[in-house]
């Protein structure tokens, strides 16, 4: 998980800690605890702060590399026409 990442996002897009807190509807506390890696997000989390940081690729920020290898060995080979 890099959650350097996120809080780049979140730099870039203007998104304080306080501003994301009450979008997920949690404390800037318990936001605060999940950022430095204390407490896990929920998959509902992680949706709602992909939605609105508009992240492309979600996945390299909240799941450790062994899921981004098996996320690829699962997408389709492209057809050779």
């Amino acid at each position: 998980m890099s959650f350097d990442k996120l809080k780049g996002k979140m730099t870039e897009r203007h998104v304080s800690q306080e501003k994301l807190a009450k979008v997920l509807g949690i404390t800037v506390q318990s936001l605060n605890a999940k950022l430095n890696g204390r407490s896990q997000f929920t998959l509902e989390e992680v949706v709602k702060i992909s939605e609105h940081l508009k992240l492309d690729n979600p996945v390299d920020i909240f799941f450790n590399p062994s899921v981004l290898k098996m996320q690829r060995s699962f997408e389709p080979e492209e057809e050779v026409v």
